[in-house]
């Protein structure tokens, strides 16, 4: 109450019994989400736009797809938590990454989550990946011009094979081998564009996801925390492992100190 009081709200706000209704039909229909209320004054000046980053990585090659991420989750210049999943399985299928609000694409997740079992359930197959990034791209236009900022990754084997998609919050909707997303995606573009191929072994896969994400470290400072590196195969996906940042800066850093740097300390 004594926010809305301090905001000057109370004159704009619809009556409780309304807004009730409103949320309940947010459940309902989680598609059409509640609209700002009409006549709220703008707040804008009372802040600033949060910055806000990742670095997310996903590729195709011949023994599957690998998605690999940070776990920093910023709010502006400030990091809130160093262990955030960004990597979500969506079905035993599909698999997505975060990229963007944090708040919008776990919502969206949840709704993609239900809409895929409710797919299975009524149809007794799983949902397409092209399917889920069809759904996602709807979402985008539906709440264009509304502040949602997300980006994502979905990953997952169908008939035809593997299949990755990039869908975020302005409608793109692009399939292809390999993608770089969020605020380190360039950096981490300067190491796959020049390093990836196709009949890359497991170990020569894993070792280029972590070397993209690792770059991606150096240069912004939005990715960082545990790095967590993602396989899907044909029958099986799941988590290859989590390793921390300053392990990667050990491994792949030309001015990392050797063992007898160490040693002489």
């Amino acid at each position: 109450m004594s926010l809305e009081e301090l905001c000057d709200l109370k004159s704009v706000l619809p009556t409780t019994s309304s807004m009730n209704f409103m949320y309940k039909r947010n459940q309902i229909f989680p598609y059409r989400l509640m609209p700002p209320v009409p006549g709220t004054p703008d707040l804008s000046h009372l802040g600033r736009k949060v910055n806000h980053g990742t670095t997310t990585v996903g590729f195709v090659y011949q023994g599957g797809i690998v998605l690999c991420a940070d776990s920093r989750l910023c709010n502006g210049i400030n990091v809130c938590t160093q262990k955030m999943k960004k990597i979500v399985p969506i079905s035993k299928h599909i698999v997505g990454t975060l990229a963007g609000g944090a708040a919008d694409c776990k919502y969206w997740y949840r709704v993609l989550t239900r809409e895929s079992r409710l797919h299975e359930l009524r149809h007794k197959q799983p949902m397409s990946v092209g399917a889920a990034a069809k759904m996602i791209g709807d979402v985008s236009q539906m709440h264009r011009g509304t502040g949602l900022d997300m980006g994502m990754l979905l990953a997952g084997y169908g008939p035809k094979g593997p299949s990755l998609i990039y869908a975020d919050s302005e409608g793109m909707n692009i399939s292809g081998k390999k993608f770089a997303v969020g605020s380190g995606a360039s950096n981490a573009l300067g190491i796959l564009d020049q390093m990836y191929r196709f009949d890359l072994t497991d170990e020569q896969a894993f070792d280029l996801a972590l070397q993209c994400i690792y770059q991606a470290t150096l240069c912004d400072a939005f990715t960082g925390g545990i790095v967590l590196l993602y396989r899907m195969g044909p029958g099986t996906h799941g988590m290859v492992k989590e390793v921390d940042c300053m392990e990667l800066h050990n491994k792949y850093s030309k001015d990392a100190p050797s063992q007898m740097d160490i040693d002489l300390v």
